[in-house]
């Protein structure tokens, strides 16, 4: 056999290799690309969810700041009832001792109009 005999022989096996490796770059070209595209949508998923963690987390912050606030307030009210429980205690002992003023100076006023009433005119 002559040497060009053999080289035609080896040139549809060398075309078919060239076929077949054509073919397997495209498809390594298409996966490379199918993971970039799944790759930025990861990424894209992944700052979504960073940024609601994000959120999450601040309105959790504002919430335990509401929550100290809350508190803060409600002490403040239990200290401002105290002393309006106080206050009210001192009013009505207070309103106790003039109830029992007006009813002495009632009983001198009536004492005095009968002593005035008892006066020959």
């Amino acid at each position: 056999m002559s040497t060009l005999a053999l080289e035609e022989a080896q040139l549809p096996i060398a075309a078919d290799d060239f076929n077949a490796l054509e073919q397997r770059v495209l498809r390594m070209v298409e996966l490379l690309k199918h993971e970039r595209e799944t790759r930025i949508a990861a990424e894209h998923r992944v700052q979504t969810l960073e940024n609601t963690v994000r959120s999450l987390e601040e309105s959790g912050l504002n919430s335990e700041q509401r929550a100290e606030n809350l508190q803060e307030k409600l002490g403040d009210a239990e200290h401002r009832i105290g002393e309006l429980t106080t206050e009210t205690t001192q009013n009505n002992d207070q309103i106790q001792t003039l109830e029992k003023e007006r009813e002495t100076v009632r009983g001198r006023v009536e004492r005095l109009l009968r002593q005035l009433d008892e006066i020959p005119a």
